[in-house]
This record gives structure tokens, C-alpha cells and sequence, in this order.
């Protein structure tokens, strides 16, 4: 099977799911270069949005409702304060999660979509974007193999990019070493 074999029509691409997926795919392009944390969660938030909807649209329910939870994340990681009512907002929406992939149950794929969210919850815990990016890069394979399993060809792209926009982000802010700093501040 060739790769155009995979990717949809011309035709495909005005379907809604298809739609949703596309646009869903312009927040994994973007969010990972970001700098600034909130600015990170905000994109993420509309990604998720986008992206539940496509899953939805595809049939793929326990996913969707994962994509819902991780958006619930990102507002309250945004908009709360206080550290201790963050993690409470995700520690409830992980176990909200975990009972909406039991009653939408279908297999590996609704396994994997949760194990994607849990990275990801991890994630938007972190000050470090560093961290952050780390956590994500790790919900990236749980999602790309879901998103194998289920047909999600917007999904897949999505998982490349971000993955390649994770790597990219984590070399490009990587901290240098103490003593090359030392001498780029003595030079």
C-alpha cells in the first residue's frame, strides 16, 4: 500500500470529521514552539476541542471524551491560581476519564486514548515547559497508535508534526552546559 493510498480525497476533505481534523492539525504544528506556558495551554485547549470533534465524527467516542477532558485541563490550568486546585482539576478529570473509557470501552484504542490523556495531564502540570514537552512527547506515542487503529489520517499528521515540533522544541531550549555558559557570559 502506497502513502497516497492513505490520505483522503479532495472530495474527503470537505467531509466534517476531515474538516475538524485539519484545522485540529494547525494547534500540533503551533503549540509546541510556543514559549510561554499559558500560551502552550491555550492553543492546546482548541486542538483538543477540534480534534474531540473529529474523533467524534469518526466514531470514536472514548477518544473524543478524552479530548474533552484534556480541554477541561487546559482551561483550569489556565484560569486556577493556586497549584493545589490545578492538580485537583486534573487528578478529577483523570478520574472522570477513566470511568467515560469504561463506559465507552471499545479495546486498545479507547486504552491508548486514555493513556495519551494521562500523559498529557502529566504534562500540563509541569512549570518546566521542558517537562512539559517531555510529558508529551510521551503521549504522542499512545496517540499515534490510536490513532492507527482508528483510521485517523489527520490524527496521524498531527502525531508527526508534534513529535517533530516536540524534538524540535525541546533541542532548541535546551539549557547549555555550566561551563559553556560561563564562558559565553565571560566572552
Amino acid at each position: 500500500m502506497s502513502f497516497s493510498a492513505l490520505l483522503p480525497s479532495v472530495a474527503a476533505l470537505t467531509e466534517p470529521a476531515n474538516l475538524a481534523g485539519l484545522i485540529a492539525l494547525g494547534s500540533s504544528i503551533t503549540w509546541p514552539q510556543l514559549r510561554h506556558r499559558k500560551a502552550i495551554l491555550a492553543v492546546q485547549v482548541a486542538g483538543s476541542l477540534l480534534f474531540g470533534l473529529h474523533y467524534l465524527l469518526l466514531g470514536a467516542s472514548t477518544a473524543a471524551a478524552m479530548c474533552v477532558m484534556g480541554a477541561l485541563q487546559g482551561i483550569a490550568l489556565v484560569v486556577l491560581i493556586e497549584r493545589r486546585h490545578r492538580v485537583a482539576v486534573v487528578g478529577a478529570t483523570l478520574a472522570i476519564g477513566a470511568v467515560v473509557s469504561a463506559l465507552t470501552w471499545s479495546g486498545l484504542p479507547s486504552l491508548l486514548s486514555q493513556g495519551g490523556q494521562a500523559m498529557s495531564a502529566f504534562g500540563r502540570l509541569q512549570l518546566d515547559t521542558q517537562k512539559l514537552r517531555l510529558w508529551f512527547l510521551a503521549s504522542t506515542f499512545f496517540w499515534c497508535t490510536h490513532n492507527l487503529m482508528v483510521g485517523s489520517v489527520f490524527g496521524l499528521c498531527s502525531d508527526t508534526l508534534a513529535l517533530t515540533s516536540l524534538l524540535l522544541g525541546l533541542w532548541r531550549n535546551r539549557s547549555r552546559a555550566p561551563a559553556t555558559a560561563l564562558r559565553g557570559a565571560a566572552a
